[in-house]
């Protein structure tokens, strides 16, 4: 927020047809606000222009108005993104929940206050909620922004009460009525996103349970060829946390255990990598340091993934989502992707060589020397050795988009995919085995975010713990890869037999290890072990 107060004398529903007001929201005060949000994803990107593409007028009350508008950013480097925020001016700045909420000091005809996102204001929330339910569109004559509501909403439930959730976000959620969940999509795509896209089918088209239910959207009809999504309503899964602060409990118990008995880390059962196996299979001693309640929860994730891919398979007439076969098409836009964004981890790794120490300079020394080795086996994929089928997926599945229910059940949110991704990359249909290779890594991860915990006091030496974790991150992987075939191949999920599988996993996880590295470097150094660490067992089994 601005430290000065900008002066107008003309109403504030006047202000953005004026061109003096629009050049200084633009180029001043939007940029300076947005660069103190956690959902504006280029803060260290140079800003070449700002400009406010849409403002569209929305009444709050018979005597209060917010503006729905969209920003241009171009930037130096030569490409442009998109962002949707709402506008009021309020003059008690009390009256907002958060300061995060001020924007900027403003004096409109004399009176004092403050533009805020009206996100954060309690009557804009309950405007928006009826313009749902009423499913009425608002035009300027131009462009039109489209209301919908879903099936969740159908009867029209009341207004009772609202709040944004959480403040560090990449997106901004409203919960209502404590039964529904609205997300501004804060960054924009031109096109529909491809979370709204899956919700609505999974919820509408599918008998998928174990997803939120669709309650309605938002969406910018820019023009005849453009639709971009600005939000979506969905009902609220009553849990007890994400996935991933559970497993990670749950992983910490297993070297708890370990600790506290006599058994030697060599004594422990040792499952070959990528092997499909019963929870009742593994041997008792095993079961009993991992715990049958642990093992009963992978198999329920994994069932929940493969219902999900059932359903995201099962339409044969939508060309958004019919299963496709592997092509060469789809090759040379795979290897173009993977080796664009390896070449950029391999620089992005030698420039912060110098910043790492012990074991995760020595990995990462092994992962720049290793760059040939790495690079043809991306581009080995071959499609003409696939027979599998191809669909949309979750496309950035891991512990942390699937909620657990006080039951012990899991649902599987946010369909956005990767953050680095295009919108159109998200929405190529790739094997549901990536989502796979997802889960995967992330049990992967959260093994080896227990065995670096400098909070944790190990009794046992790094390479015992390096063992017993590699063991136990087998032994999660059999359970669930069975658990997961089981289902798909009961339900004739086309992904393959034995060895595409174990082909397809191997590449994916690859891929998905490599793709880490970046966002650990950029976001938490500390943790670039972990992926560095995967890289190298994977090129170990390669050898």
């Amino acid at each position: 927020m601005a430290n000065t107060t900008t002066s107008f004398d003309t109403a504030w529903t006047e202000h953005f047809r004026n061109d003096s007001f629009r050049h200084k929201l633009s180029s001043e005060i939007l940029p300076s606000y947005m660069m103190g949000t956690r959902w504006y994803a280029a803060k260290s990107q140079k800003v070449k222009t700002c400009r406010i593409e849409m403002a569209m007028p929305f009444s709050i009350t018979n005597h209060q108005t917010a503006f729905f508008i969209t920003i241009e950013v171009n930037f130096a480097a030569g490409f442009t993104e998109y962002y949707f925020m709402t506008l009021a001016f309020v003059k008690d700045r009390s009256a907002v929940d958060h300061e995060i909420a001020i924007v900027h000091s403003l004096s409109i005809e004399a009176h004092e206050g403050v533009i805020v996102d009206a996100l954060y204001f309690e009557p804009f929330r309950k405007a928006l909620y009826h313009q749902i339910l009423s499913q009425k569109s608002i035009t300027d004559g131009h462009t039109k922004l489209s209301f919908e509501r879903g099936k969740v909403l159908r009867n029209s439930p009341p207004y009772e009460s609202s709040k944004v959730m959480g403040f560090d976000q990449s997106n901004t959620s409203i919960e209502y009525n404590g039964k529904y969940f609205f997300k501004a999509y804060r960054r924009l795509f031109q096109d529909a996103n491809p979370d709204l896209e899956i919700t609505k089918f999974l919820s509408d088209e599918s008998h998928f349970e174990n997803s939120p239910k669709y309650g309605g959207s938002i969406s910018w009809v820019k023009n005849q060829y453009a639709v971009l999504s600005i939000g979506i309503i969905q009902e609220r899964i009553d849990n007890v946390g994400e996935a991933w602060n559970h497993t990670l409990d749950m992983m910490k118990g297993y070297f708890e255990r370990i600790e506290a008995t006599s058994i030697a880390p060599k004594d422990i059962e040792d499952i070959p990598n990528f092997e499909l196996r019963e929870t009742e299979a593994l041997r008792s001693d095993f079961r009993l340091l991992i715990g049958d309640d642990v093992l009963q929860k992978v198999e329920r994730m994994a069932l929940r993934v493969a219902q999900m891919h059932i359903a995201l398979f099962s339409n044969k007439v939508d060309t958004k989502f019919n299963p496709i076969p592997f092509n060469g098409d789809y090759t040379v836009w795979l290897k173009n992707r993977i080796i664009y964004q390896l070449n950029a981890r391999f620089i992005l790794v030698e420039e912060n060589l110098s910043k790492l120490k012990g074991l995760a300079r020595q990995y990462a020394e092994l992962f720049v020397a290793s760059r040939e080795k790495i690079t043809t086996q991306f581009l080995a994929f071959e499609e003409t050795r696939l027979n599998s089928s191809r669909i949309r997926i979750h496309g950035d599945l891991h512990l942390g988009q699937i909620l657990m229910t006080p039951n012990d059940d899991f649902y599987i949110i946010d369909y956005e995919g990767e953050p680095e991704s295009t919108i159109r990359d998200r929405k190529v249909k790739q094997t549901p085995l990536k989502d796979v290779a997802g889960m995967l890594r992330s049990f992967h991860y959260g093994i080896y975010a227990v065995i670096f915990d400098e909070k944790s006091k190990h009794k046992l030496s790094v390479e015992d713990r390096f063992l017993v974790g590699e063991k136990y991150y087998r032994a999660l992987s059999a359970v669930f890869l069975n658990s997961y075939v089981k289902e798909a191949m009961a339900n004739n999920l086309d992904i393959g037999y034995e060895s595409e599988i174990r082909y397809l996993l191997q590449y994916h996880l690859l891929e998905k290890a490599v793709y880490e590295i970046g966002y650990e470097l950029k976001a938490r150094p500390d943790w670039v072990i972990i992926p560095l660490t995967g890289i190298k067992q994977i090129l170990d089994e390669l050898s």
